[in-house]
Order: structure tokens, then C-alpha cells, then sequence
């Protein structure tokens, strides 16, 4: 008898405790909770002590991984001091739902409570046994996942103190600004392009802290930050895989947390963001530090805040060339002449799918040869969908002429997207812009016409669609080596798109394009490509090609060449 009273002297006991700390009033609470909705709540304390975390969470129906759940993240360091896993919770009364019920010792500082539960969260699939054939049931009848809406209302987090006494808090509303910062951009949402000017005197480090989107299977980020010098427009640092943690949640979910090393100069942070998961809505589960969705810049022990200033960047200003907003189907180009050696900085925003479907490229308007081109090499991921490539770079061209080119096909292209569009969607096209060092008098916009009289073209039949015959002639009055750029179609068993040159004189081909004296022109194994000289006596030539009913500018049944605006024959004089 006398262990019997003991044992009912111990349960009254527990029961009479547990009222006691039910009865408590928590620090905060997170409940009401909304789908899809970061919630938080923030708290500081003063001195340091236990706690108690309570919450309820929810697994996907056949998953181990939370579609809803609840963490605690120190709000210093911004890293979690507690997560809800399921190790630390345990099976509640309804099917998927799971209990916390946790003790914590928490130093003084500040805190902040998360709780996310979130609709488009599946999670990892998993079963054991028999469980293969609920999941198959469930998944014929359209119930393979949770409906989180019907549980919403047990869904909560909460932090107790030790003790009722306890009053050493204060509360606060989690915002994610760092106090310190030198820029911060957080809480950013979709589709936005972000910059902000900085200037250094001399060389420092500084700390990035930032989060990335970084879906699995892409070789570039959707939503990340990089570094320029905006003098020279080349980039410095940029986020990338390799040097970002996981970040929490989402898998795609990245973290830079670092110092770099920038040396004395003008720069430029930018930070860009797709059409899907951010602040506004992140469409996986957010990272542990949601508020910070974005990149900031802080100081490091070193750095000297007298030497740090900030500037708002100039626009690239009005463009020389503006070929942009491009839509499907389109074949743009525009001329232009330099009277001395100039850089050009190009902007050029095309499609990239085991080839370019949109792109531009620049040629010699006295050769018709390709002097730059859009490649995937010299082009970066422009955001949205992995297809958007981007060149943003200056380059140097000699005095000359030169034709401007840019191409489209038949989908994704401004206005039309069939994909997520890129973080400069407008700018979609190429255009071109001032260098350093530009002389505006030496800059000339022409006319296609113009450009050609300006050089030693002596024959341009270019672009040339299905079933042409096209002739001119041209006349030397020397002894004169010629270049001829042709492309065409033909294989092993003869040319189908080809040129030839006749001599007016004795009506006889002394020059023809045949498979044997051309080469690959990139695309398609059919495109063939001349890219030679000749000497040419004096006299008169006629030059003709000739197309056949396909494959051709514009209405290719197979890849395109590398050069697609040439197809046909250009000759000029070589003055080598």
C-alpha cells in the first residue's frame, strides 16, 4: 500500500506541474497559421536560460519531410538553434500531424520564431511495405498528397520560459535588416533587377550574405548577385554553386556567407531575381533566414568605413543601336562606321538551345565575315528560364564598317515568352552602347547601301530564302585577288544551295562551290562554307547561286549555320 501512495503522490505531482507549466504564458506564439505565409515573431532576453519549444507541424502524406513546420533561428548570427525534424517530434492524434515539445537553453540576445506550411510542398516520396499500395490508391484517386487547408487550425509554435517569474524579454517584429550594412537589398520578391553603386578608396575586404535560388539540374542560379567594376563593366565576384552552403528548406535553397577582397575602385552590386520562389512566394520550402531573401554587404573587421561610399549607377545611357524588344520571327540589322579603333559595349539577350535560336552577331561589311558573335561560351544564364543567355561586356573594334545582326525564331522571344522570361526582358534584342574613351564625332550610323560602297564588296547576294537565281557582275581593271565567303547546302552527292563564277568573256566557270572545296559551316552537317581567295585577271564576271526549295534563310528544316545571314556569296578585293 505504502508504494501505491507513493506512486499516486508522484502522478498528482506530475499532473499538477504540467497544469502548472500549461498554465504559463509563452513568450510568443505562432498560430492562425496561413498557408504560404512566412510568419515570425522575435523576442530579446536579458539573461540567459531554459525554454520550452511546443509546436505542431504536418508530413506530407507519403513523405518523411514537413510540409509544415516551425524553427528558431538566432537573430545575430542568423543561423538556426532549433529546427522541427522529425527525430524531435512525435506522432500527434491526427494521421500526418507531428508534436514538439522541447526544452532549450537559450544565451541572451535576440531570437526570432519561424512557422511556414506550405501548399506547393510535396517532399520526398517515401513507403515501406504494404504502404507501396496506399500510395498507389491514393495517387489513381487524386489524394496522393496532404490537403495542408484541412489542418491549418492545429498547426502552432510557441516558446515558453522556465518559469511564470520569468520577465527578463522584450518582444520585436523581425524585419532582417542588418544595422550595420553598407547595401542591403532583403524581402525581395519576383522578377526584379536591383543595383546600388559603391566606391572604395582603397582596397578592403567586405562580408556577402546573401541567399540564392539554385534549382537542381541548372549550371547557373535563377536568383543571385554579382559584383562589377563599374568602369570596366567586369564582374569581380558572383554567386555561384560552388561557393554557396545550403541554405535550409528548399533544396535549391543556397547560402553565401563569406568575406572577399576587392581592390580600389567603382563597383556595382547587382541582384536579379526569376519569375518564381521569393519573399513574395517562395514556391519550395524557404530557407531558415527567409527576411534575407536577397544579398547584403557588410563590414569585416577591417573594413574602414571612412573609405566606403555609395553612388547610384548611371544608366547605360542612350544606345548607339537599339534592336531590342524582338519578337518571334524577326531578321534585324542595322550598319554603322568607325573613323578610329572604338569600344562598343554590347548588350545582347538571346535563346540557347544546343544552339542559338535568337541571337545577334556583328560582321565586316567589307568581307561579310562574323567579327563577334553571341556563343554560349561568352554568354551567362540571364535569368528566368535556363535558355536565357546574356552578353554584357565591352569589346574593341578596328576602323571600319560593320553590320549589326540580330535573328529570332518562331517562340520565346519579347511579348511571347513560353518560358520564364529573363531579368531584362525589355532589352531583349541586341543593342549597342558608348565604350570607354567614346568619341561621338567618330561614330556613324549608315545605311546598308552606304556600308557596302565603303568597302571593297565587289558582290553581296545574301540572305537568300527558297528557289533564288541570283546573278551580278563585276568588272577588275588589274590583275586582282579576290575573297569569296560563301555558304550553301550540298553533301558528298553534289551542292543543292551553291555559287559559281562565270568569265563574261568566254562564258566559261572558272570558280565553282563544291563539296570538296568548302567546309563544315557549322549547324547541320550539310552546311558548307567557302572562305578563300583567287586571283582574277582582268575583266568582267558574272557571279550566280542558287537555292533549291528548302533549307535556306529563315525556313531551315535543319540547325542553321553559324553565320545564317551569309547564306549566299559575298566577293570583295583582298588587299593582302
Amino acid at each position: 500500500m505504502r508504494w501505491n501512495r507513493i506512486a499516486l503522490t508522484t502522478i498528482m505531482l506530475s499532473a499538477i506541474f504540467g497544469a502548472i507549466a500549461n498554465a504559463t504564458e509563452p513568450i510568443v506564439k505562432i498560430d492562425r497559421v496561413r498557408s504560404d505565409r512566412v510568419m515570425s515573431a522575435g523576442f530579446t532576453i536579458q539573461k540567459e536560460g531554459d525554454f520550452k519549444i511546443k509546436a505542431v507541424g504536418l508530413l506530407g502524406r507519403h513523405s518523411d519531410d514537413f510540409m509544415a513546420y516551425a524553427w528558431l533561428l538566432d537573430g545575430t548570427t542568423r543561423k538556426p538553434v532549433w529546427v522541427m525534424e522529425r527525430p524531435n517530434t512525435t506522432h500527434k492524434d491526427r494521421e500526418e500531424l507531428r508534436q514538439a515539445d522541447q526544452s532549450i537553453h537559450l544565451k541572451p540576445g535576440k531570437y526570432e520564431l519561424y512557422y511556414y506550411a506550405g501548399t506547393n510542398w510535396v517532399g520526398d516520396i517515401n513507403f515501406q511495405g504494404g504502404d507501396v499500395f496506399r500510395f498507389l490508391g491514393d495517387l489513381f484517386n487524386g489524394n496522393w498528397r496532404t490537403d495542408i487547408e484541412d489542418y491549418l487550425n492545429d498547426l502552432n509554435a510557441a516558446i515558453y520560459p522556465a518559469n511564470d517569474n520569468y520577465k527578463d524579454y522584450s518582444l520585436y517584429t523581425p524585419d532582417g535588416k542588418f544595422d550595420d550594412a553598407i547595401v542591403q537589398f532583403n524581402q525581395v520578391g519576383d522578377s526584379k533587377y536591383l543595383q546600388q553603386g559603391f566606391t572604395l578608396d582603397k582596397p578592403m575586404s567586405l562580408h556577402v550574405y546573401g541567399m540564392c535560388e539554385f534549382p537542381s539540374g541548372y549550371k547557373s542560379p535563377s536568383d543571385y548577385a554579382w559584383i562589377i567594376n563599374s568602369d570596366t563593366h567586369a564582374k569581380v565576384w558572383t554567386m555561384d554553386r560552388w561557393d554557396t552552403d545550403p541554405a535550409g528548406g528548399g533544396r535549391k535553397n543556397r547560402l553565401t556567407d563569406t568575406d572577399i577582397k576587392l581592390d580600389k575602385g567603382n563597383y556595382i552590386l547587382i541582384y536579379v531575381t526569376d519569375d518564381s520562389h521569393s519573399f513574395d512566394d517562395f514556391n519550395a520550402m524557404p530557407p531558415y533566414d527567409p527576411l534575407n531573401w536577397g544579398i547584403a554587404l557588410l563590414p569585416t573587421k577591417d573594413t574602414d568605413h571612412s573609405a566606403v561610399h555609395l553612388f547610384q549607377p548611371k544608366g547605360r545611357g542612350e544606345a548607339l543601336i537599339d534592336m531590342t524588344r524582338v519578337g518571334d520571327n524577326q531578321s534585324l540589322s542595322k550598319a554603322f562606321k568607325l573613323d578610329q579603333d572604338m569600344s562598343l559595349r554590347i548588350l545582347s539577350l538571346g535563346e540557347y538551345n544546343d544552339e542559338f535560336t535568337d541571337y545577334g552577331w556583328i560582321e565586316d561589311a567589307s568581307t561579310s565575315k562574323t567579327v563577334w558573335e553571341m556563343t554560349y561560351r561568352n554568354t551567362e544564364f540571364a535569368g528566368g528560364s535556363s535558355k536565357n543567355r546574356i552578353f554584357d561586356e565591352a569589346i574593341t573594334l578596328p576602323k571600319g564598317s560593320y553590320v549589326v545582326h540580330y535573328i529570332s525564331d518562331d517562340s520565346h522571344s519579347y511579348g511571347d515568352w513560353n518560358d520564364s522570361p529573363p531579368y531584362l526582358p525589355e532589352s531583349w534584342g541586341i543593342s549597342i552602347f558608348p565604350g570607354a574613351d567614346f568619341d561621338k564625332s567618330k561614330f556613324h550610323v549608315i545605311d546598308d547601301t552606304e556600308a557596302r560602297k565603303s568597302s571593297d564588296v565587289l558582290v553581296k547576294m545574301t540572305r537568300l530564302g527558297d528557289n533564288a537565281r541570283e546573278r551580278s557582275k563585276f568588272t577588275l581593271n588589274n590583275k586582282t585577288k579576290i575573297h569569296i565567303y560563301a555558304i550553301g547546302e550540298g553533301s558528298s552527292d553534289g551542292m543543292m544551295d551553291f555559287g559559281w563564277i562565270v568569265d563574261d568573256k568566254s562564258g566559261k566557270s572558272i570558280w565553282e562551290m563544291t563539296w570538296r572545296n568548302t567546309e563544315p559551316a557549322g549547324g547541320a552537317l550539310k552546311n558548307r562554307m567557302f572562305d578563300d581567295s583567287i586571283v582574277l585577271e582582268p575583266g568582267t564576271y558574272e557571279v550566280n547561286f542558287v537555292t533549291d526549295g528548302s533549307h535556306s534563310f529563315n525556313n531551315w528544316n535543319s540547325a542553321k549555320p553559324r553565320d545564317p545571314a551569309s547564306w549566299g556569296i559575298t566577293i570583295s578585293i583582298n588587299d593582302d
